[in-house]
Formats: C-alpha cells, sequence, structure tokens
C-alpha cells in the first residue's frame, strides 16, 4: 500500500479542492481516496458561511483475487489506508484557516487572469473593423427583396464574429403566407436582430454571396456609403 497521488495543501487551499490516492493491494481499479472540496451556496455552513469539507471514498469493486486472495488482508490494507487518512482530516481540520489563505490568493489570481483575457479578446475585437447599422440594414433589405422576388428563401450570406471570427450563415425566408423571416444558422431571428448581429460583425469576413448583384463589395459599399 502507497500514496498515488496527493495534493499539497498550497494545491488544495489555491485551488479549492483536491485529493490523496492511496493505491491498496486487490484492488486494481479502484482506489481509496480523501477529497477535500471549499463548499460554498447551498452547501455552505448555517451562517452562510464557505466550508471545507473532507470525504473519504473507500474501494468496493474491481477486487482481484490473484494479488490478494484474502479478504483479511485486504480489508487489513484498507483499514490502514483509512487510518492514515483519518489523521490526514485531523491536521486538515486544524488548518482550514491556512486553506482559506490559499485560497483567497488563487481567487486574486484566477480574477487577474479573467481581466487579462477580456482585455485580449477586447482588443482582438476592437482590431476587426465592424460592418455597422447603415451596411447591414441595406444587406438585410436587399435579402428580403430577393426571398420576395423569387417567392422562395433568398442565398445565404457568410460572415464572421470580429475578434474570435467565428462564422455565421444567414438567409431570409420566405414563408407559403408571404412573410418573410430570418435564420442565422439554425435559430430563428427577427430582422432586428439580424441587422444588429450583421452590424456587429467583421466588415472584411462578409461573403453575399449571390446578393452580391446588388452589393459587389462589402468593404466597398460600406465605402462608398460614406462618400
Amino acid at each position: 500500500m502507497h500514496i498515488k497521488h496527493e495534493d499539497t495543501l498550497q494545491q488544495i487551499g489555491f485551488n479549492g479542492e483536491g485529493y490523496i490516492k492511496w493505491e491498496i493491494p486487490g484492488w486494481d481499479r479502484e482506489h481509496l481516496e480523501l477529497k477535500i472540496k471549499r463548499n460554498q451556496g447551498y452547501y455552505s455552513t448555517k451562517d452562510g458561511n464557505p466550508e471545507w469539507t473532507m470525504d473519504i471514498e473507500v474501494p468496493r469493486w474491481g477486487r482481484s483475487r490473484d494479488k490478494v486472495k484474502s479478504d483479511f488482508e485486504a480489508l487489513k490494507d484498507v483499514h490502514e489506508a483509512y487510518g492514515d487518512a483519518l489523521d490526514r482530516i485531523k491536521n486538515y481540520e486544524g488548518r482550514k484557516d491556512e486553506l482559506e489563505a490559499e485560497f483567497q490568493k488563487g481567487e486574486a489570481f484566477r480574477k487577474a487572469e479573467a481581466e487579462r483575457k477580456r482585455a485580449e479578446e477586447q482588443a482582438k475585437i476592437d482590431a476587426d473593423k465592424p460592418v455597422g447599422d447603415k451596411l447591414a440594414k441595406m444587406i438585410c433589405d436587399n435579402m428580403v427583396k430577393q426571398a420576395r422576388a423569387t417567392q422562395q428563401d433568398s442565398k445565404s450570406i457568410k460572415f464572421q464574429e470580429r475578434g474570435n471570427h467565428r462564422e455565421h450563415e444567414m438567409r431570409c425566408i420566405y414563408t407559403y403566407t408571404g412573410l418573410t423571416l430570418f435564420n442565422c444558422g439554425w435559430e430563428r431571428i427577427s430582422r432586428k436582430d439580424a441587422v444588429r448581429k450583421l452590424a456587429d460583425a467583421w466588415l472584411n469576413s462578409v461573403d453575399t454571396g449571390d446578393i452580391k448583384d446588388q452589393i459587389p463589395d462589402a468593404r466597398m459599399a460600406k465605402f462608398l456609403m460614406k462618400a
């Protein structure tokens, strides 16, 4: 019997959770495991404060009798590991303040990382020129015009989100009742939302497909609209 994995107090506190795992002879696919976790919200203490909980899971299945044939031997090893786990629980119970202090360090680090990533994502978005409301309305108007003229769905246009360049495909649907509705991917959206979504898209990515008879190039169209 030996410890197969053990997180340090600093690791457990910083991440808000961790575990120690004992390998038990006779169990091929299971271990005795002590799980330590910081709980809050619904699982917090009665006064609403966060609580560090410690739970032991013992092996129950996957017993290999080729390695340990005696039930007594197998249970003896489990009890030995169980005693070691209980000793560690007593130790951690008396060091919850240290765990919480490490967790607060982790929270400060995670907050700083989240803010850094948001700043990076925003910088990428700002670097991509948007389509803008005026051109977006013009494109959507021409999609509606094509759908009504043919009495069938308009051809699809493609565009990418600013920053992450996630691609979308949008078309105007002509219904049997004569209504024109917009679909973006598998989602039905209003004309207002279609314009808003397209207006905030990356200008350089816009491909108007067969709508380009009316709009040869989105970038040129936007330039001419300013002229």
